[in-house]
């Protein structure tokens, strides 16, 4: 077996991953070949982490992404309490660190409604296990995010791709996350 059949296996098998298929089944691949582009809709979001969230005490949960800003909404259920409270909250990119030490998001909660409950906030992000918050910023930790956790754990030879690969912009639009990224040498 010559070395152009090794990487043409290794391609194979890391095309037949289910994890990567399913992030690229969404997108189109020429945009993230050719352009250094990718997209996450928003009901790839809600079906693969809001609607997991949905129990006794949350009971809706929905996000909604617009031009440069998004918004979660729902109704939180108290067991003292005879009614849900409806809840909502839109968050801005604040920032993006990402290195070989850390990949990670932060989102900046800008306006929370009806009241800006500390009990709640902390309550929906502490539900979501690569989220973390303090005051109104919040870190989303994306080596924690399941599908993207096996993509960062890929080794070849020892060697981490992902130290090599940075995401330079992301920006939210209508329906969808978009980022960019580009190769650091």
């Amino acid at each position: 077996m010559g070395i152009f059949d090794k990487i043409k296996e290794r391609i194979n098998n890391r095309l037949s991953d289910p994890a990567f298929m399913e992030l690229v089944q969404e997108q189109s691949l020429k945009d993230l070949l050719v352009r250094r582009e990718f997209r996450i809709t928003q009901a790839y979001l809600q079906r693969e982490f809001l609607n997991k969230l949905i129990d006794d005490e949350i009971q809706e949960f929905s996000i909604v992404l617009f031009d440069g800003y998004g918004e979660i909404a729902g109704k939180m259920k108290k067991r003292l309490l005879p009614f849900a409270i409806p809840f909502s909250a839109t968050f801005s990119i604040q920032g993006i660190e990402f290195s070989s030490a850390r990949k990670s998001v932060f989102l900046k909660l800008d306006h929370v409604a009806p009241i800006d409950f500390d009990w709640l906030t902390k309550k929906v992000v502490e539900r979501i296990p690569f989220l973390s918050g303090s005051g109104d910023l919040i870190m989303c930790d994306l080596t924690r995010v399941p599908r993207l956790a096996e993509l960062f754990a890929q080794r070849v030879k020892g060697i981490s791709i992902w130290d090599f690969i940075t995401l330079k912009e992301l920006w939210l639009r209508k329906g969808e996350i978009v980022g960019r990224v580009g190769v650091v040498l």
